[in-house]
C-alpha cells in the first residue's frame, strides 16, 4: 500500500513553503474549529435560553455534532486522496461557513441542530490537517511545529470565552456564529497558495464504502442517542434503550471486521491493532471528556450559579486555560530532556481529581472566589495528563497508516467531547431535580439561563448543588483513571 497522502511531501513543480509560512499554516488551520467548540460551549446557556432548547435537545444538537465529525473523519482519508489538502480544507472551510450562517439564523432548534452538523462534518479534517501539516516541516524544525500546533489548539480553545463575551455583549448569542463567516474567508484566502495540492493515484487509492459508511454513522448516531437517552430513562423504561446500544454495538463491531478484510480500508485497523495505541485511544477518550465536562459546567456555574457577570466569568476562565497553554508547553520541553509518561500522567490525574472534588465541596459556599484555586489547578493539571498520551500513544505506528491512527483518535476525541456535553446536561437536569423541592419538573434549570446577558443571573442554590455534584463526578471518574494508570505497563 503506498505511504499516507497526508504525509507525503508537495510535489517539486510547486513551490516550497518556509518555515515560517507552514508554522502559519499549522497555525491557522488547527485553530478555528478549538475557537469555535470554545465559543458554543462557553454560550450553551444563552443558547439553549435564547432558542428555547432544554438539557435534551441541546444534548441531542452536540450529538448530531459528533456524528457529522465522526463521518468525515472516516471519509478524510478517501477525499483527500482524491482531490488533496488544499481543495479538502477550503471546501470544509466554505461548509463551515454555511453551518455557522444556518445557527446564526435559527430560529428553532430544528435549523441549528442542521447547521451544528454541517459545522461538525466541515471542522472536522481540521484538526487532523493542521497535524499532518507538521510532517511537511524539517525534522529539524518539526518540534517547533509541534509547539505552534499545541499552542494554536489550547490557546484558541483559551481566548474563546472572552472572544464569545465580548461577541455576545455586542450582538447577542448568534454573533458567536456570525464571526465564523469573515473568518473562514479569511484563513480560506491564505490557505490557498500554501496547501498541497497531491492526490493519489487511481489504483491506491481507498475504496468509497458508502453502504457501510451510512450504517456507521446511523450506529454512531444509536449509540450516542443511547447515551443520552439512558440517564433520563434508567429507572423507568432502560430495556428499549439498552437494545438500540447493544444493537449499535454490533453494528458498529461489524463494520470493523469488514473494513478489517479490506485491501484499501477506510482506516487500517490491522495495523492500528497494538496493546499501546489502543490504551492510548482509551486514555484520549477519558481527558477529552473530562476536559468537556469542565468545560460545559464551569460558565453554567461562575455565570447562572453563582450570578458573576459574563464578563468576568469568561475572564476567569481564560485564565484557567491560559494555565493550561503554559502547562502544556513547559511539558512538551521538559518531556524532550525527561521522556517519562506515567508520572506526569499520575500526577495530572491526581490534580485533576483533587481540582474536581474541590469544585465540588466549594461550590456549595456560593462564593466564587472559592473556586479560584480549584479551577487553575484542573487549567494546569489537564495538559501534564493528556501531553503524555499525546506522545505516548503513537510511537509504535507505522508511518504510512499515522494519518489512518490520527483520523481514529479525532473520532474520539468527537466521542469523548460530545458524551460530556450529553452527560453534563442530563446530569444538570437529574441533581437539580433532585436538589428542588418535589414535584420540580425536570429540565426546569434551564428556565434560568434565559437572563439579559449585560446582567447578573438570579443565583439558584440547586442549580449550584447540581454542578457541584457534576464536578464531584468528574473527580470520581479522574481518580479512576489514576488506578488504571498505576497499574498498566505500556505507558511508562
Amino acid at each position: 500500500m503506498n505511504a499516507d497522502p497526508a504525509l507525503a511531501l508537495p510535489r517539486a513543480s510547486h513551490p516550497s513553503p518556509s518555515v515560517r509560512d507552514l508554522l502559519w499554516v499549522v497555525a491557522a488551520v488547527t485553530g478555528i474549529e478549538f475557537l469555535e467548540t470554545g465559543m458554543v460551549t462557553f454560550a450553551a446557556a444563552p443558547i439553549m435560553g435564547g432558542l428555547g432548547i432544554d438539557a435534551r435537545g441541546f444534548a441531542m444538537a452536540w450529538t448530531v455534532y459528533g456524528v457529522g465529525a465522526i463521518f468525515m473523519l472516516y471519509k478524510h482519508q478517501w477525499v483527500v486522496e482524491r482531490i488533496g489538502y488544499r481543495n479538502f480544507i477550503l471546501a470544509s472551510l466554505g461548509v463551515f461557513a454555511l453551518g455557522a450562517l444556518l445557527c446564526a439564523t435559527a430560529g428553532g432548534p430544528g435549523q441549528f441542530t442542521l447547521g451544528r452538523a454541517l459545522q461538525g462534518a466541515a471542522g472536522a479534517p481540521f484538526f487532523t490537517a493542521g497535524r499532518m501539516q507538521i510532517n511537511r516541516l524539517a525534522a529539524a524544525a518539526r518540534f517547533s511545529g509541534l509547539l505552534t500546533f499545541i499552542g494554536t489548539l489550547l490557546g484558541s480553545a483559551a481566548i474563546a470565552p472572552v472572544l464569545a463575551a465580548g461577541l455576545m455583549a455586542a450582538g447577542g448569542w448568534r454573533a458567536v456564529f456570525w464571526v465564523m463567516l469573515p473568518l473562514a474567508a479569511g484563513l480560506a484566502a491564505f490557505l490557498a497558495p500554501r496547501l498541497p495540492r497531491d492526490t493519489v493515484a487511481p489504483e491506491a487509492r481507498s475504496r468509497e464504502h458508502w453502504g457501510w459508511l451510512i450504517g456507521l454513522v446511523v450506529a454512531v448516531f444509536a449509540l450516542q442517542y443511547s447515551i443520552q437517552a439512558l440517564q433520563f430513562s434508567l429507572f423507568s423504561a432502560p430495556r428499549p434503550v439498552l437494545a438500540t446500544a447493544a444493537g449499535a454495538i454490533v453494528a458498529l463491531s461489524l463494520f470493523a471486521a469488514r473494513q478489517w478484510r479490506r485491501e484499501h480500508p477506510l482506516i487500517d485497523y490491522r495495523r492500528l491493532f497494538q496493546q499501546r495505541y489502543l490504551l492510548g485511544i482509551l486514555f484520549y477518550f477519558c481527558g477529552y471528556f473530562l476536559i468537556g465536562l469542565g468545560g460545559f459546567l464551569m460558565p453554567i456555574l461562575f455565570q447562572h450559579g453563582l450570578g458573576l457577570d459574563m464578563g468576568s466569568t469568561a475572564w476567569f476562565l481564560t485564565g484557567a486555560m491560559s494555565c493550561s497553554v503554559l502547562a502544556a508547553l513547559a511539558h512538551a520541553s521538559l518531556a524532550r530532556h525527561w521522556p517519562r509518561l506515567r508520572p506526569f500522567m499520575l500526577v495530572g490525574l491526581a490534580l485533576i481529581c483533587v481540582g474536581n472534588l474541590w469544585l465540588g465541596l466549594s461550590a456549595g459556599t456560593g462564593d466564587w472566589r472559592a473556586l479560584i484555586l480549584p479551577a487553575l489547578l484542573t487549567g494546569l493539571a489537564l495538559p501534564l495528563y493528556m501531553g503524555p498520551v499525546a506522545f505516548g500513544t503513537f510511537v509504535r505506528i507505522d508511518p504510512a497508516v499515522f494519518s489512518h491512527a490520527y483520523q481514529v483518535k479525532n473520532i474520539v476525541r468527537q466521542l469523548g467531547l460530545s458524551s460530556a456535553i450529553t452527560s453534563g446536561s442530563v446530569l444538570l437536569e437529574w441533581r437539580y431535580a433532585a436538589h428542588q423541592a418535589p414535584g420540580s419538573a425536570p429540565g426546569e434549570w434551564t428556565t434560568l439561563l434565559h437572563d439579559s446577558l449585560a446582567t447578573a443571573s438570579p443565583t439558584s442554590a440547586a442549580l449550584v448543588q447540581a454542578c457541584a455534584d457534576a464536578f464531584t463526578v468528574g473527580g470520581a471518574l479522574a481518580g479512576a483513571i489514576f488506578l488504571v494508570v498505576a497499574v498498566q505497563r505500556a505507558f511508562r
